[in-house]
């Protein structure tokens, strides 16, 4: 069933081995440079069998359905970079796409014997019995109170144990009985996966369980599991225990719980808007444009959904219809695959497997239905495994029987010319994989040194950054903000003059997020009050009002927009319109009070005492709202506002 007799020492089998064991353990902090690893692995593993198909002077393709939707896939997510309009992000998903399709190839055509596929199922167990152990010491001995493995999200840790109980359930459906010890390594490895998994307490994993569970346990027992699955889910509601609990209090732990349900709203408000997708790797940037209020919170508009929650919804967002599309008909091919390796004459063990890893599969893609599953390395390398797995036992069994597909023979002899653009194509791979890492890692050092009090060598390393990937608006950002930070230190404009600079060529990398817009208007505000002539002082306010009224067209639901433009609208004399814009402001976030000081400020000068009062008895009864609530840093900003100096000019007012 297990590993019986030795195997082979195998390059691939190591490759896949340390991708099983690594892609898991990069948690915990940045994944740059384990991705970086995972990436050049894979990108080795691929030129070694092209080295080798040119050595024996032909390639080996073993024929699958798979192939074209794949390319299919890569091409449309091409064309959806090209025409996005933040390519940098795009560019990097596109790689990461890439990846997993080589993993795929690689393990559907170096996975040489049954015994290579014995050696992987054991490593998955060993790993699922390794990361159940950490999560059972985090939740039993450190008191956390949720495990999580070595991930950052107890989410994911649930799903990777479900995708490992699955296997170690489908092979002890289909186990022979005389092999004790394997049989007691299954239930160990179940148990504690299991067990684990509980402990988590994640409710989207939950479901992925249930519809791995029962699309195994339906195979192998028909209709009379599903009674026994249902004895087990009221056991699971009436028995205490973590996941229940979580379940119960969902509503009082998590306020933001139920706000998925906007969140795929608003995603489907973008796919309406962008039939066609906004491009790979754009919903965090568009997600501006398509804020929801959460009422009873001091900032309504202040979530901004970063991610959809659901691997399939995000996929439509970026890719489009078509995009996923092509990706449920690549999962259905693949169903096909499945169902046709199941109806060939398997052994029992083989048979657990493909069951097991095609349970595992299904309930990862239940999963991702309602989290970002394909963000975590991690689940889609196993995705990515599981499915190659299948396909090699599938391979393998058919090459047993008379009329086995013959693998497609590609002549591909090596030549200079051949030998040279293998080459070429390699190091440009390369230099795309490594480019975002040591650009990061500039940052990275960079952030260090700023946050160390040492701006000077923080810029250095910010300009390193934007030098080695140039595409990144947030490099130039950084750039842009530390020069801010030496004219606070210097008072020289010059340095105001290349933040503007920078923050012009950051938003014209990116020019859908509303941070860099607002940022460069807070830069010209700054150059207005420091200018020496009235010329110059107007162009200033007139670049900066340019630049807010770009912030608000990107994020027309944040107060700070229209809070920054009233202001210079007042310095430029217009105080109508700075009034209509501070009330926008509180349209948008009753909670705004400087808005609402400066409604104030303009009603006493325009001799509207009645109204300055009531704004001014609007700002008292909020600030006694959520008087001695803790305060993140935006909600002070709402709230903290000094008013004293309207206290006794509102007071005759609020008197009569």
């Amino acid at each position: 069933m297990l590993v019986t007799e030795p195997i082979r020492a195998s390059a691939p089998l190591a490759v896949f081995s340390s991708l099983l064991v690594f892609s898991p353990l990069i948690e915990g902090g940045t994944t740059q440079l384990p991705v970086l690893i995972i990436r050049l692995i894979l990108l080795a593993a691929l030129m070694a069998w092209v080295a080798v198909a040119m050595r024996e002077g032909r390639m080996v393709l073993y024929p699958t359905c798979l192939y074209m939707v794949v390319a299919v896939f890569v091409a449309w997510a091409t064309l959806s970079v090209l025409r996005s309009a933040y390519q940098a992000p795009g560019i990097n998903w596109l790689v990461t796409i890439l990846s997993y399709a080589v993993l795929l190839f690689l393990v559907l055509h170096l996975v040489e014997s049954s015994n290579q596929v014995r050696w992987l199922v054991a490593v998955v167990l060993g790993m699922g019995i390794f990361e159940a152990s950490v999560g059972m010491y985090q939740f039993l001995w450190v008191g956390d109170a949720r495990a999580k493995g070595t991930f950052f999200n107890p989410n994911f840790f649930a799903a990777y144990e479900m995708a490992v109980f699955s296997l170690a359930f489908g092979l002890l459906c289909f186990s022979s009985p005389t092999l004790l010890p394997q049989k007691l390594f299954l239930w160990l490895t179940a148990g504690a996966t299991a067990f684990a998994f509980v402990l988590a307490q994640s409710r989207g994993a939950a479901l992925a369980l249930v519809v791995a569970v029962t699309f195994i346990g339906f195979y192998r027992f028909r209709r009379a599991f599903l009674a026994i699955l249902l004895l087990v889910l009221l056991a699971g509601a009436a028995i205490p225990n973590p996941l229940q609990q979580r379940v119960l209090s969902v509503g009082s732990q998590d306020p933001y719980a139920f706000t998925r349900w906007e969140i795929w709203h608003s995603s489907l408000q973008r796919l309406a808007d962008h039939p066609l997708g906004v491009g790979l790797g754009q919903y965090k940037y568009t997600s501006f444009q398509y804020r929801f209020p959460i009422e009873g919170e001091i900032v309504r508009y202040g979530k901004r959904a970063e991610s959809a929650h659901s691997g399939y919804v995000q996929m439509a967002v970026e890719l489009g219809a078509p995009g996923l599309a092509v990706f449920l008909i690549g999962a259905g091919l693949m169903g096909r695959e499945i169902f046709e390796t199941q109806r060939l004459d398997l052994e029992p063990w083989e048979r657990g497997v493909v069951i097991g890893l095609s349970g595992g599969m299904v309930g990862l893609l239940a999963h991702a239905a309602v989290d970002s599953v394909f963000h975590e390395p991690a689940l889609v390398v196993l995705l990515a495994l599981f499915a190659g797995v299948i396909l090699a036992v599938q391979r393998l069994t058919r090459l047993k029987t008379p009329d086995s597909v013959p693998p497609w023979m590609i002549p591909f002899p090596a030549s200079p010319a051949r030998v040279a653009l293998v080459g070429v194509l390699a190091i440009v791979s390369a230099l795309l994989i490594v480019r975002p890492a040591a650009a990061w890692y500039a940052f990275a050092q960079g952030e260090a040194e700023t946050q160390a009090g040492h701006v000077e060598k923080g810029l250095d390393w910010y300009r390193w950054a934007t030098q080695i990937d140039p595409g990144v608006s947030g490099y130039h950002d950084a750039v842009a903000r530390s020069e801010v930070a030496r004219y606070q230190q210097t008072g020289d404009a010059r340095h105001l003059r290349d933040a503007v600079d920078e923050f012009s060529l950051a938003l014209a990398l990116n020019p859908l997020d509303a941070r860099l817009a607002h940022r460069m208007g807070n830069s010209y505000a700054l150059l207005a009050d420091i200018v020496d002539s009235g010329a110059s002082r107007e162009e200033c306010l007139r670049q900066a009002a340019i630049a807010y009224e770009e912030a608000i067209r990107l994020d027309p639901y944040s107060p700070f927009g229209y809070f920054e433009l009233g202001r210079i609208r007042g310095v430029q004399g217009q105080r109508d319109q700075a009034q209509a814009l501070f009330r926008t402001a509180i349209e948008r976030e009753p909670n705004f009070l400087p808005a609402r000081v400066r409604l104030v400020e303009i009603a006493l000068q325009n001799g509207m005492k009645e109204v300055a009062a009531s704004e001014y008895a609007a700002i008292l009864h909020i600030q006694e709202r959520y008087k001695g609530r803790t305060l993140n840093l935006l909600e002070r900003q709402f709230l903290d506002v000094n008013h004293q100096h309207l206290k006794s000019l509102v007071a005759p007012a609020r008197a009569s």
